[in-house]
């Protein structure tokens, strides 16, 4: 049972334990959760910092870096010691997704370009990085906003079509719903540009 208080998880985050099975979690780590988590109490974790519980997994227990990640994350969720999308500084990020009907290459220029991300996002972004398959901004009051856009295969018709993710980080938790509410309205908007 988790330590956490549901009432403080902000609307539209999901817990960590939600997201991996502990059948997945036995096959790759050889316990379940609640078995990590004994473990861990035992251990004394409750008073260690995100980095030294996931350190502590991979060397003493040899469990690979992502589910030791997963775990700690977990851990520190049904520990009250993390909220659910609570990042370690104490941050919020939100999540959002959606299926382009177009080519990666013909939705790329609608994220790098100012003039064409006007057409679906209403909000002012100053751009940070850019790598082959993401950008990253500055999104005001010390947030950051990243894009991620992935060539996905094409439908049994034939047609192009990729997919886009948006993380926006470094909230405060009163604006996750919103924000999240935000990043699912632009997402549909700019699906619509390419439904035309």
């Amino acid at each position: 049972m988790a330590d956490h208080d549901d009432e403080n998880v902000p609307s539209g985050v999901r817990a960590q334990e939600s997201m991996v099975s502990d059948d997945a979690m036995m096959k790759a780590t050889g316990r379940t959760r609640e078995e990590w988590f004994e473990l861990l109490d035992e251990a004394g974790a409750r008073d260690w910092d995100h980095s030294t519980i996931a350190r502590w997994m991979g060397g003493k227990h040899e469990v690979d870096a992502w589910w030791a990640q997963g775990v700690t994350v977990s851990y520190e969720q049904s520990r009250g010691l993390r909220a659910p999308g609570q990042a370690r500084d104490g941050s919020f990020t939100v999540s959002s997704s959606k299926t382009i009907p177009a080519a990666a290459t013909d939705v790329w220029p609608y994220l790098t370009e100012e003039d064409l991300r006007r057409d679906w996002l209403d909000l002012e972004l100053h751009e940070v990085s850019q790598t082959e398959k993401s950008i990253r901004f500055d999104g005001g009051e010390h947030t950051r906003v990243a894009f991620f856009l992935e060539a996905s295969p094409p439908t049994k018709s034939g047609r192009h079509r990729c997919k886009i993710a948006i993380n926006h980080m470094r909230l405060e938790r009163e604006s996750v719903p919103e924000t999240k509410q935000f990043w699912q309205d632009a997402l549909g908007r700019l699906a619509d540009l390419f439904r035309e």
